[in-house]
């Protein structure tokens, strides 16, 4: 991808020129280096291979430890001396040949990122031969002129020769820089620069020139083409609005040669670099109007703590709005005609369109892209596929899609441990998948999305699926159920027992997994934020985990139901349906209450029973079924009334209660009493299911 490969040349470029403006000896030497890479890659005298790109992600790792340094102003042990060295064997082409390469997959589709190379020799850089000019490039050529560009940058300006660094970078953005004072080796000395001249080879017209030295704060006067367009560090209005550079017809395709001390052919020559150009164009467009002034950034930086006291003070609004909208209900309900009801009813009706409102406002503020979590793991696969002689894609969808930042931090473990179980126990090697008549490259596709009020993500591999009879001999072996109890399991609930602590088929134990922890964990996780999780698996085609997960862990969407006197909350995202049931609808199997949907059988659990409560009413003539799920398993909890829907606002217990089995929170509803939410996966224990 060479706009890829020129994006990160250019990046490796612009972060030296500012290490070396601030005496960062070994961030300037390590980005020279991978800049003298990236510069041969982009000119075909450096294949890409498994070595190289190894060399530069290990470049990376060692650049934040030191860019660290700057933040913390504390030094590092980061040795840079061996990478320097290595990368400078890829430039002279003296590195040896790798084997076959383990890649990984960009988002939305697989690509093969490295790949395969022979082991003929690098050619010398110095061997190259120019290609022929195509029409295209000589008609973009003859449509070019040259833009005399004089910038003052005022003596008492912090950083000017970060000014003139930032007035360099513009300019080859725009174009080919033809001459340039200072030269860059001496703006990177970080000298006082009062005077920056440049002489510009580019197609742009005046406006988009005059509109990318604007971006640039901190600048005295600016002439572009002797017309004064910036003083005082304001757009001076009476600049041209029509276009200053025209075509030339008489400019030659072959540019000239910079003189010495001034910018290499590798910085001044025009970028094709397209989405770097749009990224920029975009910026102009959003920070400078139609006269090129620039207008006030529309983004301000907050403490996540202050979101979170925002997010507290719109949950007990909420529970206000609940409560105002239950008084309205009753005043209704007795003095239909009183006109002072009918206006304070207006009034509710108003306060609870616009407290909705200043929610979801609220909870967009929160939200951050799952792509946060998802772009990490190409890197992560790529070094475990590494160590376990595996061929593995990555492939990416709907890392837009948004969470709440709260839900993001709980995922982040659970999605390590399935794509760590993926690698190593779900795909198979190479030559096991060849066997199969599988491609030799496996593919672990992470996907995330919306789907009615709730966050679906699934991490799906196709490998070797999972065998549910190692999993129910295993379990065996181990004691965690009898002979007979695994004879009586269906295909479904054996799969479930691979969530089962200390539960691994491993033949053998490595750093990856294999030691009976982490699905266990998964499942654990995320139980605890009200998730569920189900896993999909044909054996010799591969696996899907799907785990669903609430929008937010704050304001819960509920079902509030009644038992005797008492008034729970069940989360919505647990519910599948909601049941009227006659007591002759309910049979008893193994003396356990069952009922018949749609012809399938399903086990009812009596909450009163459960939570121990004495019967101190008559049961009526119906009772009521709440229809929720554990991963495919389904159970009807039994409750006297379907209360409604509320969205409620999740409160601790405090460490004064404690934990309850069966419960996980609680709530205050609109009329002061105290709901507790129920935790699904804790009944389910607590009924042995």
């Amino acid at each position: 991808d060479t706009e890829l490969v020129q994006t990160v040349f250019r990046s490796a470029h612009t972060i030296k020129g500012m290490a070396g403006m601030i005496g960062h000896r070994r961030m300037t030497d390590l980005t020279h280096g991978l800049e003298n890479v990236f510069d041969g890659v982009r000119k075909k005298s450096i294949e890409i291979s498994t070595p190289l790109i190894n060399a530069c992600l290990d470049s990376v790792d060692r650049l934040r430890s030191l860019r660290n340094e700057v933040v913390t102003s504390q030094s590092s042990d980061v040795e840079i001396e061996d990478l320097v060295q290595e990368l400078k064997e890829f430039v002279q082409g003296r590195k040896e040949e790798p084997a076959p390469v383990v890649a990984m997959a960009a988002p939305e589709t697989a690509q093969q990122v490295e790949p395969e190379t022979s082991s003929s020799p690098q050619p010398q850089p110095q061997a190259l031969v120019p290609p022929e000019p195509t029409p295209l490039v000589i008609e973009a050529a003859l449509k070019t002129r040259n833009v005399e560009i004089h910038v003052l940058i005022p003596t008492d300006s912090i950083a000017s020769a970060a000014r003139a660094f930032q007035l360099m970078m513009a300019l080859q953005e725009l174009g080919e820089i033809k001459t340039m004072s200072p030269t860059q080796a001496q703006i990177e000395t970080a000298s006082s620069v009062s005077d920056f001249e440049a002489v510009l080879s580019t197609s742009q017209d005046f406006e988009k020139v005059t509109s990318s030295l604007l971006q640039i704060s901190g600048l005295g006067e600016v002439f572009i083409d002797g017309v004064l367009v910036m003083s005082g560090g304001e757009a001076v209005s009476e600049s041209p609005k029509t276009s200053k550079i025209a075509p030339d017809a008489q400019t030659t395709a072959s540019p000239a040669q910079p003189s010495a001390g001034q910018p290499s052919s590798a910085i001044g020559r025009r970028s094709t670099d397209v989405p770097a150009r749009r990224g920029a164009e975009s910026s102009s467009r959003s920070s400078a109007d139609t006269n090129g002034r620039r207008s006030t950034d529309m983004t301000v930086r907050t403490n996540v703590e202050r979101l979170d006291n925002l997010m507290n003070l719109v949950g007990e609004l909420i529970t206000d709005r609940n409560h105002l909208q239950q008084i309205r209900s009753r005043l209704e309900a007795d003095s239909r005609l009183n006109g002072s009801i009918e206006q304070l009813s207006e009034s509710v009706t108003h306060l609870g369109r616009i407290t909705d409102q200043l929610q979801e406002e609220v909870m967009r503020i929160r939200m951050l892209p799952i792509g946060s979590v998802f772009n990490k793991f190409p890197r992560m696969v790529r070094d475990m596929s590494q160590k376990v002689g595996k061929l593995i894609d990555v492939v990416i969808h709907g890392e837009d899609t948004e969470m709440d930042r709260s839900m993001i931090d709980e995922i982040n473990d659970p999605l390590i441990h399935l794509i760590r179980n993926s690698v190593d126990h779900g795909l198979e090697t190479p030559q096991e998948r060849v066997a199969a008549g599988k491609p030799e490259r496996g593919t672990v596709t992470l996907t995330a999305r919306h789907e009615q009020g709730r966050i679906i993500i699934t991490v799906e591999d196709d490998g070797r699926g999972i065998d549910a009879r190692k999993l129910r001999a295993s379990a065996v072996q181990k004691g965690m159920i009898t002979a007979e109890e695994a004879a009586a399991l269906t295909e479904e609930q054996s799969i479930d027992l691979m969530f089962m602590a200390g539960l691994s088929t491993a033949q053998k134990v490595t750093d990856i997994s294999g030691r009976g922890v982490g699905l266990d964990i998964v499942n654990t996780n995320i139980q605890r934020v009200n998730g569920s999780i189900e896993v999909e698996t044909q054996l010799g085609f591969g696996t899907q985990f799907q785990i669903v997960l609430p929008l937010t862990l704050a304001i819960v969407p509920s079902l509030l139901v009644g038992v005797n006197n008492a008034t729970f909350a069940i989360p919505l995202v647990m519910i599948t349906e909601t049941l009227r049931l006659q007591k002759s609808d309910i049979k008893n199997i193994y003396r356990k209450p069952v009922t018949l949907l749609r012809g399938n059988v399903l086990s009812l659990l009596q909450l009163s029973d459960i939570f121990d409560f004495s019967q101190n009413q008559e049961p009526g003539k119906y009772l009521f079924a709440v229809v929720v799920h554990s991963g495919k398993q389904r159970v009807g909890l039994i409750v006297d009334s379907l209360i409604g829907e509320e969205e409620v606002v999740v409160k601790s217990l405090g460490a004064f209660i404690g934990d309850i089995p069966g419960i996980s929170s609680a709530a205050i509803l609109g009329d002061g009493k105290v709901a507790l939410i129920v935790d699904v996966f804790g009944l389910f224990k607590l009924a042995g299911i």
